[in-house]
């Protein structure tokens, strides 16, 4: 994969925490500035530091483990967050949405993995010019029905080039994909023997799977994972068969289930989807981390996401208002963890205090625990995708917090 055209990022009003004196500038303009008393709050920082650590983690494992990446990219949709992961191998580029396809490819981008079933009309037109027009150039799709085969076909009847798709399995109750191997085998002879649709693989998520977390959870992963390598071994096809399974949860179990052992003499390549671990967080995957921990000796990503913000308020004993909120953060695998304080008037960065987050708003955020009025606390984050689409562009940091450069987001 060669990496993206970066579109021009000008700092503008649209920009938050951006002050007024950096209008017009570039991310160069800004380099040297820090992260926290140059900026306003509400104000998203990466830290350069444990995202190469992050991308090299992962680099590591799928080199050890015969795996391709193809990051879910859905997760930041930032060209430069995307660059690195190119840099450190990445074989594709995964999205969810026809959109973030079209995005991408924009961009440059020369092979993507749309993990979802494409039934747009308009969508299924775009991507089958861009694929006739560039020889250089494929997306996959998933199937997991007869009329979504059907739509294919139609829609693509008279292409010239065959349309790749990937079976996709799922599990009853969860998401897309097909929920019984037979149904799969079947739409898999049925692709074999369309004129305009290529049989390239077999893909599925374990991260739909519910449940405690437990080493009961973890024996359920492993069992989808050895259906959907099953379901590999039966529909084996041509001289590179994709298997692409995986999140930022269950890396270790992929790992372990369709690692060099399986591959071997099998002409396939098992891609790794994981998005989150490029940037991790402080709850929401850390947990699942912690789990895997208890089997495996764990990768461990570090969280490289911070989310500064500062005390408004403090209208009654221990009860402090912070200007993040909803607009700011996604709250849907809990609320941001205090790590940093920095004391009005104060250029030392200390631990935060004991306390936590217990209610937001669109704008404020409710902190239980001892601040005061003009303190500025740095929180982590949990589940970065519902962080990342929340802001257009943020600052990159080093541990000092000195602004190294931009990234923009694409949403």
């Amino acid at each position: 994969m060669r990496p993206l055209r970066l579109p021009d990022a000008r700092i503008s009003a649209r920009h938050k925490g951006f002050p007024p004196s950096m209008f017009g500038t570039t991310g160069a303009g800004v380099v040297g500035r820090s992260g926290i008393l140059d900026f306003l709050t509400p104000l998203l920082l990466l830290g350069q530091e444990p995202l190469r650590h992050n991308l090299l983690t992962l680099q590591q494992f799928c080199a050890g483990r015969g795996l391709s990446s193809a990051p879910h990219v859905k997760t930041t949709m930032s060209p430069e967050i995307v660059n690195a992961q190119i840099e450190h191998g990445a074989w594709a580029v995964t999205v969810a949405t026809p959109s973030q396809a079209i995005a991408l490819r924009e961009l440059g981008a020369e092979r993507i993995l749309l993990a979802n079933e494409l039934v747009e009309p308009h969508a299924i037109d775009w991507l089958a010019a861009e694929m006739a027009d560039d020889p250089n150039f494929t997306c996959y799709c998933y199937v997991d029905s007869a009329d979504g085969l059907d739509i294919l076909e139609k829609r693509l009847d008279g292409c010239r080039r065959p349309f790749p798709v990937l079976i996709e399995l799922g599990i009853p109750g969860g998401r897309t994909g097909v929920r019984d191997s037979a149904h799969a085998l079947a739409f898999a002879e049925r692709v074999a023997a369309s004129p305009v649709l290529e049989l390239a693989g077999v893909g599925g998520f374990e991260g739909v799977i519910g449940g405690e977390l437990g080493p009961r959870l973890l024996e359920e992963v492993r069992a989808y994972l050895r259906r959907l390598r099953a379901l590999a071994d039966e529909t084996l096809s041509g001289s590179e068969f994709i298997v692409t399974v995986g999140g930022s949860a269950f890396i270790e179990l992929v790992g372990e289930i369709l690692g060099p052992e399986w591959q071997a003499g099998r002409p396939v390549r098992v891609v790794l989807r994981s998005g989150c671990y490029v940037t991790h967080d402080s709850l929401g995957y850390q947990r699942f981390r912690d789990l895997v921990g208890a089997e495996y000796e764990a990768l461990r990503f570090q969280p490289s996401l911070e989310l500064w913000a500062s005390v408004l308020s403090c209208p009654e004993p221990g009860l402090a208002i912070v200007d993040f909120g909803k607009r700011d953060t996604g709250l849907d695998s809990g609320f941001p963890v205090p790590l940093h304080r920095l004391r009005r008037g104060s250029t030392e960065i200390e631990p935060a205090p004991p306390g936590e987050v217990f209610a937001c708003n669109d704008q404020h955020a409710y902190f239980r625990g001892g601040l005061e009025v003009g303190d500025r606390v740095g929180f982590g984050i949990s589940h970065p995708c519902t962080t990342f689409d929340k802001w257009r562009l943020f600052p990159i940091v080093d541990k000092e917090y000195r602004v190294l450069g931009t990234a923009q987001t694409m949403f």
